[in-house]
């Protein structure tokens, strides 16, 4: 009866540790991706500036570096500004490095146009990726829609006003390495829309087990962050510590029986 009740004294705070240690490993993930969530979605407000900049010029931005040179110094979780009329890139800032983006038709690219035709179609900010850029590197990209009025009050597509992301560069600045440092595995992923595969494109090495999840939503975009401790839901210090308590809760009911027993036997024998 002893060893039985302490096995479920210590069942129960197993589960109890557990539950407890699920707990704090979900507030730690929710509040990394909204670290996450928080700057890209500053980052992407970088492209509503543009767009309207763009409109007020009439689709005539003659001094687009100087315009982007001010952005990127507000949005620093912003890697790179670019322009598109009729959906190729002919403007980029700064130049150096993306110069292989230049010229790339961003809706004939069979590979990259879902986002940008919903764009145009919704008249909404929309974000891809993250991908591998035609640049080098791993980004996500923000494009939104310019519509420019003519003369008769018509609203006619002119192009895209676009904020290059790119995603080591937002996450160091969200801090995610930070959960490495403190004894967690994590991966952030997404589901891709062309294969439904999951796509994981930042990570600390190990895949994470059994782990808290929490989502991070930026308009059309759905990206996931899984994380868990490194050394386990439940440690070996933590199967000692039940261990113990387990055995101390089983000698205490073995003594108090050793003791109602005498205490028994002692009436026994009075009589």
């Amino acid at each position: 009866m002893a060893y039985a009740f302490a096995a479920s004294i210590a069942t129960y705070i197993h589960m109890a540790h557990l539950s407890s240690k699920r707990f704090s490993t979900q507030m730690l993930a929710q509040e990394y991706a909204q670290r996450i969530q928080e700057r890209l979605q500053t980052a992407l407000v970088s492209t509503h500036v543009l767009a309207s900049v763009v409109r007020q010029s009439n689709g005539q931005l003659r001094n687009f570096n100087d315009v982007a040179t001010d952005l990127l110094s507000l949005f620093p979780s912003v890697s790179a500004l670019q322009l598109a009329p009729d959906g190729v890139i002919r403007e980029v800032y700064p130049l150096e490095g993306n110069q292989a983006a230049i010229g790339h038709d961003l809706l004939s690219d069979s590979k990259r146009n879902r986002e940008a035709v919903a764009a145009i179609t919704t008249r909404q900010l929309t974000l891809a990726g993250p991908f591998n850029l035609i640049q080098g590197g791993v980004g996500a990209v923000g494009r939104m829609p310019v519509f420019l009025v003519d003369e008769r009050g018509d609203s006619n597509f002119w192009g895209f006003a676009i904020a290059l992301i790119r995603i080591p560069h937002l996450l160091e600045s969200a801090g995610l390495d930070g959960l490495a440092r403190s004894g967690y595995r994590y991966e952030l992923w997404r589901t891709h829309p062309d294969t439904e595969q999951k796509h994981v494109f930042a990570s600390s090495g190990a895949v994470p087990e059994d782990p808290a999840e929490y989502v991070v939503t930026i308009f059309n975009g759905r990206w996931i962050l899984s994380i868990s401790p490194a050394a386990g839901w439940i440690t070996m210090p933590d199967y000692i510590e039940i261990f113990g308590i387990g055995l101390i809760g089983a000698l205490i009911i073995t003594g108090f029986q050793y003791l109602a027993l005498r205490i028994l036997l002692r009436g026994v024998h009075r009589f």
